[in-house]
């Protein structure tokens, strides 16, 4: 849990509570978060792409200060919480004049009149990761003050590998708290440490509190900041438009009759196909097992591959030869067999794609699987057979952009399954994606070998702004400090991609040889004498 006692823990203040810096030391503690319910969402002015619907979208996260009508409670694990098991005390209610009802005008407003809002007091050894200021200090649990850090508070249920004897020291050796960056910078990678603390504790009862600085690369001259997403790069995350290419495709799997498309490969809790990631777990692979024992099945495909294969009837359609030749391998009695759907084929006279699997004739061919056509020009529909697919609504990770960034037809290469497969998109199929949190605390166990990633957590910096590079024209991932510690050249503190980016031009001062001053100016240069103070 991040600053469990509060306000980064400074001053041991949460609210108007004066919380001690141990409130988290051998206790348990609990971990709420809030994602906005249907209703909220509705009333909230939330950009929500109305394309997106049936993409399985995940809950919107709410802000820390929102009210528990507005909210669904979860734990860290992401488990629903009850209004009974939460540590947060009930919501104020004050006069709002310019509240009219439930919800009217705003989402706080709780009646004509009423308003509700979260409690400015919290229990001790609560998480507030979202909710950072790097420009705070923060006391340890013995009360040692150190500049530009957090309480982080930790617990675990079996022994924390400790390093000891020649290795006590070896920072390859033993068990970390480490700051990355999520999804990297383009400065940095995700892998890129940023600030790190090593953990000394062997056993937990309870959670053990213990101090994370927020310097960049230790460096005391630069410290985490807001940092904020202006341009689509390698690493960004985005949401794919509405006006991506639709393919049309055989029809879906129909558990009745059991004929239809369906994508591979398949895995637990994924749409399959292109959103299904890497087996890369014994967990995973236990999973995958239990698939492969119901069908329809999926072919064996290569690690990198997608593709859509059709579950079709054996003895359905076939001639008597067909028939005989059949019986053989599938039997008489009505069974089914699935295989990769049949590509899709150019007709020179009719100037159309079409395939033995698909119900109608289309004008292109769909740029992601080969057994599909593609809608083009005035053409809205696919044949009644068959089925729409587009990637239009869901979010991917970019791994690769064109090398001349002007060029409108660009590729932009995208993965819905952190990289095992990537797909082909243009600079306007894609909308740049802000996610909640900025940066993320992994638990991490090193060894000579190797270091695995126990867990991940999210963090969010709220403060301070980044310093604006003005020779690449974008945000440092980091907020450079001056002298007296404060930062430098935040500006607005970052543009969305959407706007034209700030001006940070820096004027050059100069002297004339008559001891008069001058400032260059891009529109000129002008005198500085003759300019009021």
């Amino acid at each position: 849990m991040v600053s469990p006692c509060g306000d980064n823990s400074t001053l041991g203040v949460q609210g108007s509570v004066i919380m001690p810096f141990d409130c988290c030391q051998g206790i348990f503690g609990d971990g709420e978060y809030g994602y906005l319910t249907d209703a909220a969402m509705a009333t909230y002015d939330v950009e929500y792409p109305i394309f997106r619907a049936a993409r399985s979208d995940p809950m919107i996260p709410s802000e820390s200060d929102e009210i528990f009508e507005n909210s669904l409670l979860v734990d860290d694990r992401g488990q629903l919480k009850t209004l009974e098991t939460s540590r947060r005390a009930d919501d104020e209610v004050v006069v709002a004049e310019e509240c009219t009802g439930i919800n009217e005008p705003f989402p706080y407003c709780m009646g004509v009149r009423l308003q509700k809002k979260k409690y400015s007091q919290m229990a001790a050894c609560t998480d507030n990761n979202e909710t950072v200021n790097a420009m705070l200090d923060c006391y340890s649990v013995d009360g040692f003050l150190s500049p530009h850090c957090i309480q982080v508070a930790y617990s675990q249920s079996s022994f924390i590998h400790i390093c000891g004897g020649d290795f006590a020291d070896d920072p390859h050796c033993g068990t970390y708290l480490e700051v990355h960056r999520l999804n990297g910078s383009p400065y940095d990678s995700e892998e890129v440490l940023l600030s790190d603390q090593k953990i000394i504790t062997r056993e937990t009862s309870g959670m053990v509190t213990t101090t994370l600085p927020l310097f960049y690369k230790g460096d005391p001259t630069k410290i985490l900041c807001n940092f904020k997403e202006t341009v689509i790069r390698v690493g960004a995350m985005v949401l794919i438009k509405e006006q991506a290419p639709i393919c049309c495709c055989p029809g879906l799997y129909n558990t009745l009759n059991r004929v239809g498309r369906f994508l591979c490969p398949n895995k637990a809790g994924t749409n399959h196909g292109p959103f299904a990631d890497a087996v890369n777990t014994l967990e995973e692979e236990r999973n995958r097992d239990d698939l492969m024992k119901n069908y329809p099945y999926c072919p064996v495909l290569d690690e990198h591959e997608d593709k859509m294969v059709c579950s079709k009837q054996a003895t359905k359609g076939f001639s008597q030869d067909t028939m005989i030749e059949k019986i053989g391998k599938f039997g008489s009695q009505m069974r089914f067999y699935s295989e990769p759907c049949a590509l899709a084929n150019y007709s020179k006279t009719e100037n159309t794609w079409s395939s033995d699997d698909l119900g109608g004739n289309y004008p292109g061919k769909c740029e992601y699987f080969d057994s599909c056509g593609m809608l083009t020009g005035n053409q809205k529909y696919c044949a009644s057979a068959d089925d729409e697919f587009t990637f239009a609504g869901y979010i991917g990770k970019v791994v690769e952009i064109p090398v001349n960034l002007d060029d409108p037809d660009g590729i932009y290469k995208v993965t819905f399954n952190d990289g095992r497969t990537v797909y082909n998109f243009l600079l306007a199929d894609l909308e740049l994606m802000e996610p909640k949190y900025n940066y993320e605390i992994w638990f991490v166990q090193r060894t000579p070998y190797d270091f695995v990633i126990q867990q991940r957590k999210p963090l969010k910096v709220i403060n301070p702004k980044c310093t604006y590079d003005i020779v690449n024209q974008r945000y440092f991932p980091f907020a450079q400090l001056d002298a007296g510690g404060y930062p430098l050249n935040q500006g607005d503190g970052g543009f969305d991609g959407k706007e034209a980016p700030p001006d940070y031009y820096d004027p050059i001062v100069f002297y004339e040889d008559d001891g008069s001053v001058r400032r260059l100016e891009k529109e000129g240069v002008i005198d500085l004498d003759k300019v009021s103070t």
